[in-house]
């Protein structure tokens, strides 16, 4: 074991929860816009950890083991997971052994309260009572008085599309424990309940089972959630703003509540974008998966310095104001969103560096609701999602060139937990739990995705989809690993044990950097029209583009007819392959534009697009880069790394202008990714 010296890329999961955990937490959080801050309390209501219940305390005193006593003689001391807190107190509630799940979703009782002592580290917060005390007779409810900081890096202080003050919780690489203290193990799971005090102008969204209860008293109003479910406390979901809400109307009353919320400015688009096509999605989802795991769906579209496309939570869903294209083109990352309801918070990962069981599952299904969302023929959904699979195929090989290895390894752990002395504790650590840099990449969700496509098609997709619905009714509620899902797959087709192992699976998908052979291999059919189309497309442009290159002395105006409009997706396509040729000429791109009008197209098409304005050094679209980077920074990353690191000063130019323009309200990581380019870039 080696003294971790730095915790800059890997993340520490300190808290002691083999000797004691947190069943229930109730949190009151204070919003205070002008200092940018939380006044809060937390209580956590605790249970000690024992295989024997009956054990008494003099027994538990005679049987301490080393985790249990402090070296300074502190006794029993709970270790809870917190990052950049002002701890102000901690008190012990004391009551009665019938008081302590009468206490839980209730209003408070008027109980005497004790002191503790306590100390924070960088992360950790340290409570104790005092030298005598054992987990068993450890309080079994205590109150943290605590205030978040303005740079809380676990939300984000913002202002919306309206320019009305905004905060949420943006998933950071530390979770929530920069809002609050709380065991962060993922399997530390707990209910919770929460009241928010804010301004009468602001509106609080949180992931609780059910609306809010909603109290007014003078100028403040209080938001009351709660969940009875039993989760992560690292899937708890905050967003206060002014924003205005649309009930979407459904047809079946089994449905879980669905509703879009968003700033006056943008409702209406959102409405027009989302209204019909998330009640399809979840029709198909349901018919695919089973009931929605949760009661309530809220979709909030999130002030534009969020650096995602989408994130879900428990009943709330945030979505970058980057989908609202106008023509729903972008409506497939709803679907991945509401996959992620079964894959990867119904259903969590237990390794938190296994992000594949989550992400590569809402991309496989993404696809598959989308489809049938869209009512897709069965020629339709079959081009289509091999249209996807060869663009995410050209996005995976791109990233696998330009990531380092261990970024690219599916089972980053093989299975192992990391441990190192962080604050004096023996604390396990993810491996790039906090890098930035993965925070950008699609390896996990393109490799995982690439994944279950092959194990589909070697058992029918018709297969494995009933295999999915088994797989969602057997473990809903549960964490899971690969081994688990992989060996619930082999047991489920026992016919493949001759072909396929747990062993073989590992060694060409999870334990390796690089692409699979199947991957590399992966060619469209000849039948697939989408394809043929783009791939004719394509011939064109290059022998349109062949002919600029060839110096004459004069030319006419080029006739444009005889290239077709495409599709986003075929767009797309064919733009990664223009992407590929060493010189496009300034006609070419003009007439490009001419033909597709980037300007009106979707984010991913107009970033494909901009791609190529950077390598070509295309001026007359400078405006229009700009632009993207200011408002659509969810996908904005990639388009600064090729700036940053071109030879060009104008190119550079911009990257700086438009990083100085936003970086106040961009998320930490995100502002930490361009700072290193920066200074790499400096260096070179």
């Amino acid at each position: 074991m080696t003294e971790c010296l730095s915790l800059d890329e890997d993340l520490p999961l300190v808290s002691n929860i083999e000797d004691i955990l947190v069943c229930h937490y109730n949190f009151n959080f204070k919003c205070d816009f002008e200092t940018k801050t939380f006044t809060c309390f937390a209580l956590l209501f605790l249970q000690p950890v024992s295989s024997n219940d009956k054990m008494d305390c003099c027994v538990a005193e005679q049987l301490l083991n080393s985790s249990e006593k402090d070296s300074t003689g502190r006794g029993f001391v709970l270790i809870l997971d917190c990052h950049k807190i002002l701890v102000k107190r901690v008190t012990e509630l004391k009551i009665s052994a019938d008081q302590f799940q009468s206490m839980m979703f209730s209003p408070l009782p008027v109980v005497e309260e004790e002191e503790l002592s306590f100390v924070v580290t960088d992360w950790s917060l340290k409570i104790w009572k005092n030298s005598q005390t054992c987990k068993f007779c450890f309080p079994k409810v205590i109150r943290i008085f605590y205030d978040t900081i303005t740079s809380c890096p676990s939300v984000l202080w913002v202002n919306d599309q309206n320019q009305n003050p905004a905060v949420f919780t943006y998933g950071a690489f530390i979770n929530n424990r920069a809002l609050f203290p709380c065991q962060e193990p993922p399997t530390a799971m707990a209910t919770w309940e929460a009241v928010i005090t804010v301004m009468d102008s602001s509106v609080v969204l949180m992931s609780g089972d059910e609306e809010p209860q909603i109290s007014h008293v003078e100028k403040y109003v209080h938001y009351y959630y709660y969940t009875k479910k039993v989760l992560p406390l690292s899937t708890l979901c905050l967003a206060i703003g002014t924003w205005n809400e649309y009930l979407i109307p459904l047809e079946d009353k089994n449905d879980p509540k669905c509703r879009i919320f968003a700033c006056s400015n943008l409702i209406d688009k959102a409405i027009q974008e989302l209204s019909e096509y998330i009640p399809q999605c979840l029709k198909a989802s349901q018919e695919l998966l089973g009931p929605y795991p949760f009661p309530r769906i809220d979709f909030l579209i999130i002030p534009p310095t969020f650096s995602s496309l989408g994130m879900a939570s428990p009943n709330l869903v945030f979505l970058s104001q980057s989908l609202l294209s106008g023509d729903r083109s972008l409506c497939c990352r709803v679907s991945h969103e509401v996959a992620h309801g079964w894959f990867g918070l119904s259903i969590g990962a237990l390794d938190w560096t296994e992000e594949w069981l989550s992400e590569g599952f809402a991309t496989f299904v993404e696809d598959i609701l989308h489809t049938k969302a869209t009512q897709m023929t069965c020629n339709d959904s079959k081009n289509y999602m091999e249209l996807k699979a060869l663009i995410r195929k050209k996005i995976l090989m791109d990233e696998i060139e330009n990531t380092q290895e261990d970024l690219q390894i599916l089972r980053a752990s093989y299975g192992e937990n990391s441990k190192h002395i962080v604050d004096g504790i023996n604390a396990t650590v993810l491996k790039n739990g906090q890098n930035p840099i993965k925070g950008f990449i699609q390896v996990h969700y393109i490799k995982g995705y690439f994944l279950l496509k092959y194990l589909s098609e070697l058992v029918e997709i018709n297969n494995f989809s009933n295999f999915l619905k088994a797989y969602v009714l057997k473990y809903e509620g549960q964490l899971v690993t690969s081994k688990e899902f992989i060996g619930f797959f082999l047991n489920s087709f026992p016919s493949l044990s001759s072909s396929l192992s747990i062993e073989n699976i590992y060694e060409n998908w999870l334990h390796n950097s690089g692409t699979a052979s199947e991957i590399k291999n992966l060619k469209p059919s000849l039948e697939n029209q989408l394809y043929l189309r783009v791939w004719e497309e394509t011939k064109k442009w290059k022998k349109f583009n062949s002919s600029f290159m060839k110096k004459k002395p004069k030319r006419r105006k080029p006739n444009l007819d005889h290239f077709c409009i495409l599709t986003s997706d075929q767009t797309i396509l064919l733009l990664e392959n223009l992407l590929g040729l060493e010189q496009l000429h300034t006609c070419t791109l003009h007439s490009l534009d001419e033909v597709f009008l980037f300007k009106n197209c979707n984010a991913e098409v107009l970033h494909r697009w901009l791609e190529l304005v950077v390598k070509h050094n295309y001026k007359c679209q400078f405006n229009a880069l700009k632009d993207f980077l200011i408002h659509h920074m969810a996908m904005g990353v990639y388009l600064y790394g090729e700036l940053i690191y071109s030879e060009d000063e104008k190119l550079q130019e911009i990257a700086r202008e438009c990083y100085f323009f936003v970086k106040d309200e961009m998320e930490p990581n995100f502002r930490r990714t361009l700072e290193q380019m920066f200074l790499q870039s400096n260096e070179d």
